[in-house]
């Protein structure tokens, strides 16, 4: 099948954190795959009519960096692989700074009905309230999330999509432990600092208090703040916690999990199905006979718990090296690229043979008409 595959460029994303990257690599060994970002997207409409492609696809997400490829998505349908479930600041923030409020108004008011208030300025302060998704869920032949929960919930939210899930695959980071079948390796000494790295952006307050207050409390645990690809290469322990949840990919805590370490996650409908130990009371929660992978902690107990698990986590190098262990177990058995080729490969074979959605009564006119000009064709 030949495929136009629609991404933002982003050079300094490693590689892996780049779980649609790594997908692409293993689908084209049976697709003729183009990618285009928002340098060479200009080009698709040419080649598009000099030799058609079978089908697109598309990698929404709720930044700056994939605004260009709603025209594309709008005017040409196909695969929407949804990386979150809000994509309002995005969307408003792309049609008000080109001076198109009328447009954002029409689009709130199919997404979510008439705008409460005047037309605003500047998107709302909390987009998670209206995330904007009705018009992309039905400009696709199929939305692709990563998680079965997030499927449900989009799937109440919007009936009329055909909402399909795929797992996240991931590689393994080049200069991890995983990557050459070692065993994660425990501090050199009980005097040598635990390290904890912070795989993503949020909750890095919480983490610097929670690192605070074991120290002070005669732990040896210290935060290291580095790249992704120096943590996942030299930290003892790496903590994911993103909030509030818009059903994003795992990808951070997946990748620890690929470098063989122990990592900490909130306890979330998104991660419900791997096996975590509770720091409250370090047994397995829910009932499962498999081996933790990760220790999951409660949301409502965020720095508490965590300063629970830091303190044992830093104090016990088996427990480290048994989380690390069966957590790349785990992802060879469920999370490589190869297992997300399997999903997609049945997902894209599906949506080769779809129709595109009828567009209800309501549609704002200006989606077919302001973003593209000329009919709107199906891909």
């Amino acid at each position: 099948m030949k495929l136009a595959w629609f991404r933002p460029d982003d050079p300094l994303l490693p590689p892996a954190l780049d779980d649609s990257a790594a997908l692409v690599t293993q689908l084209r060994s049976t697709h003729e795959i183009d990618v285009f970002t928002a340098s060479n997207a200009s080009a698709f409409a040419a080649l598009h009519a000099r030799a058609a492609y079978d089908l697109s696809v598309f990698e929404l997400d709720d930044t700056p960096a994939h605004a260009f490829l709603w025209p594309f998505l709008l005017h040409y349908g196909g695969v929407l692989q949804l990386r979150t479930l809000t994509l309002h600041t995005s969307r408003a923030g792309e049609l008000l700074r080109a001076e198109r409020a009328g447009d954002y108004a029409a689009e709130f008011a199919f997404n979510h009905g008439p705008w409460p208030e005047e037309l605003p300025a500047a998107p709302p302060a909390y987009p998670g309230d209206w995330p904007m998704l009705r018009v992309p869920a039905l400009a696709a032949r199929i939305v692709v999330v990563s998680q079965p929960s997030t499927a449900e919930q989009l799937r109440r939210a919007h009936p009329d999509a055909r909402v399909r899930v795929a797992q996240t695959g991931i590689v393994a980071a080049t200069n991890s432990p995983a990557s050459h079948d070692e065993v994660p390796a425990a501090s050199a000494s009980p005097e040598t600092p635990v390290t904890f790295g912070v795989m993503s952006g949020g909750r890095l307050d919480v983490v610097r208090r929670a690192i605070a207050r074991v120290r002070d409390a005669g732990a040896q645990a210290a935060l290291m703040e580095a790249r992704p690809e120096r943590l996942l290469e030299e930290a003892d322990v790496l903590i994911a916690l993103h909030w509030p949840p818009h059903g994003e990919p795992q990808t951070p805590a997946l990748a620890a999990m690929a470098a063989g370490k122990p990592v900490i996650v909130f306890e979330s409908a998104s991660s419900a199905r791997w096996p975590a130990l509770d720091p409250q009371t370090w047994q397995p929660r829910g009932r499962t006979t498999d081996a933790p992978i990760a220790v999951s902690v409660d949301p409502r107990d965020e720095e508490h718990s965590l300063v629970l698990a830091i303190r044992r986590l830093s104090a016990e190098a088996a427990l480290r090296g048994r989380l690390g262990l069966a957590a790349r177990d785990w992802w060879r058995a469920h999370a490589t690229p190869q297992h997300a080729a399997l999903d997609w490969q049945r997902i894209l074979e599906e949506a080769a043979l779809l129709p595109p959605l009828a567009h209800p009564a309501d549609w704002p006119a200006h989606l077919t008409q302001g973003e593209f000009a000329g009919d709107r064709e199906s891909l």
